[in-house]
């Protein structure tokens, strides 16, 4: 058997609202600047949910190792 199957799915963690700041899009120098900021935010916010995420063996603490 795999053992990735048998592990349970890990939630994702929910964004703090402290964690965004709200930003007019009337500020913004131009139209692509604000589409670019948002990707960022995206990227980033994906990335900080790939770290956020427990190791394998954080998850698995609870098995048996004999």
């Amino acid at each position: 058997m795999d053992p990735k199957r048998l592990l349970p799915a890990v939630p994702a963690p929910a964004p703090a609202p402290g964690a965004f700041v709200l930003c007019p899009l009337c500020l913004a120098p131009s139209p692509g600047y604000a589409l670019w900021q948002q990707a960022l935010y995206q990227w980033a916010f994906a990335q900080a949910q790939a770290v956020a995420r427990p190791s394998l063996p954080e998850r698995d603490l609870l098995a048996v190792w004999n």
